[in-house]
């Protein structure tokens, strides 16, 4: 496989991440979160594919077939959530009589969704396409580990600049700015359904 056809997989793969990472990036963006983004998403886009070429054409495929509405799941809960924390810290009467019922309720807090299981979720979530990729792969003779190196560190750099997209959306539209990012999630993930 050639080097510029090998940059366009990574790449391709890499819009996801870097998308969700845009969207995530509107409220969470300090540089200890950009790196958690970056080194989740590099490492998981990585590992799909090795894990692809491993696991063979049976499990592959059905993951390619589950594997798209399981993403799509996993995004659209921490778009959901996103979007009820924005809304919770919405400044009004109304808001804060809803904040009331959905902590009783939902026992929601805000959290970063840069750490813990939404973070592993978004990873694993924005690089299931890799798996296939990397099962293709195996029966293409490629170097799967140039392959993945190639892919996990463009999907790195797409975090980054994600992540710095982002925030330089949430600056210029302030507040509206973490509701965009919640809904832009919600938008992704349900997209995964109709892919």
């Amino acid at each position: 496989m050639t080097i510029a056809r090998l940059l366009a997989i990574a790449v391709a793969l890499g819009m996801d991440a870097m998308s969700v990472c845009m969207a995530v990036g509107v409220r969470w963006h300090g540089w200890r979160q950009k790196l958690r983004l970056a080194v989740s998403m590099g490492v998981c886009q990585f590992a799909m594919p090795l894990l692809g070429w491993v696991i063979g054409s049976n499990l592959a495929g059905v993951l390619c077939a589950w594997g798209r509405y399981i993403a799509g799941a996993c995004v659209v809960g921490v778009g959901v959530k996103m979007l009820l924390e924005a809304w919770r810290s919405h400044p009004g009467a109304a808001a804060q009589a809803i904040e009331h019922h959905v902590e009783r309720d939902l026992h929601l807090r805000t959290t970063d969704p840069t750490k813990g299981w939404p973070l592993a979720l978004l990873a694993i979530a924005t690089s299931i396409d890799a798996l296939v990729v990397g099962f293709s792969m195996g029966l293409k003779q490629t170097n799967i580990w140039h392959a993945s190196m190639v892919i996990g560190v463009v999907a790195a750099v797409m975090a980054l600049a994600g992540v710095t997209i982002g925030r330089r959306v949430g600056q210029a539209l302030g507040r509206p700015a973490e509701f965009l990012g919640g809904a832009v999630l919600v938008a992704l993930g349900a997209s995964f359904f109709w892919m």
